[in-house]
């Protein structure tokens, strides 16, 4: 058995996050593929070094510090038609993390709509981890944001996951 290595633990709570949108613990379908519809003409400003994209299929962007493991991503979805609330959207991204203890909640404005940001600690297969996910629905798409890591590097790069919140616009 192979050890677990950072980017395993970035990838885990997505992982599972996407299992538990198909498994109804959110009626959403963030998890792409071909049952979901992603959003088009979103605009991003790409992190910044040493931030590198990253492909996968399960994300709509995805970009990694390939030295602390530190993630930053988002997720949309456009054929939701049951209207879950933030908070119901937030918990089911967070059903990856043991252990799991919220450090904060806010509900901020994203593009003049009401949007959840939650920083939250957990354990990924024991791992100490930190995530910061900012969640909005914009003309009738779910869109999350995250920010994910290892806890002793999360601050390492906290920072670009605001500059990418900033220079994120919806369509």
């Amino acid at each position: 058995m192979r050890a677990t290595t950072a980017k395993d633990i970035i990838q885990i709570p997505f992982s599972l996050a996407m299992l538990c949108f198909f498994t109804s613990c959110v009626s959403v379908n963030l998890g792409g593929g071909s049952a979901g519809k992603r959003a088009e003409g979103v605009h991003i400003v790409a992190p910044k070094s040493p931030f590198s994209k990253e492909t996968r299929a399960d994300l709509d962007g995805a970009w990694i510090n390939s030295k602390s493991g530190n993630t930053i991503s988002y997720l949309t979805d456009c054929q939701d038609n049951t209207d879950p609330s933030l908070d119901s959207i937030v918990q089911g991204a967070m059903t990856g993390l043991s252990d799991l203890k919220i450090d904060s909640t806010s509900n901020e404005m994203v593009q003049e709509r009401e949007a959840r940001r939650v920083v939250a600690v957990g354990k990924v297969d024991g791992v100490p981890s930190k995530i910061d996910l900012m969640v909005f629905r914009r003309n009738h798409c779910i869109y999350l944001l995250s920010y994910v890591g290892v806890q002793k590097a999360f601050e390492q790069d906290h920072a670009q996951f605001d500059e990418f919140i900033h220079g994120f616009r919806a369509p």
